[in-house]
């Protein structure tokens, strides 16, 4: 009978230890202030970053550095966007015993600004 109390204590510890996973979701208008600005979009892009990190309960050591300072850089590389916007983006932390997988994934429409002429003139020359 201590055996299969052991056992199911065992299976039951190794479930909450080695298989937890989080998510997170969020939305963003735009990476850049859109006031009053026509634009085209371009196309829709969707990038997957992922990187893992060891944890030892207190202390976590990442194996690579998560891409949060290039993240829109990479996501308008190859074309000629000016601007990111209708961003959704999702963070998932997969956990297996002490390493943890993160998955960051993001999804955004890239546009171009349309060139338009100020019909409203300014100044002394208001008509």
């Amino acid at each position: 009978m201590q055996k299969y109390f052991l056992i199911i204590f065992l299976f039951a510890l190794s479930m909450a230890v080695t298989n937890c996973a989080s998510s997170t979701v969020g939305v963003a208008a735009s990476n850049k202030p859109i006031l009053n600005t026509t634009y085209e979009t371009i196309k829709s892009v969707d990038k997957l970053f992922t990187w893992y990190s060891v944890d030892l309960i207190l202390i976590s050591v990442s194996t690579e550095t998560p891409p949060t300072e290039k993240i829109y850089d990479v996501m308008m590389e190859g074309e000629t966007a000016d601007a990111i916007i209708n961003i959704r983006y999702y963070n998932e932390k997969s956990v297996f015993g002490p390493i943890i997988r993160h998955h960051f994934g993001i999804r955004g429409d890239l546009i171009r600004y349309t060139s338009t002429t100020n019909t409203i003139p300014t100044g002394k020359g208001r008509k």
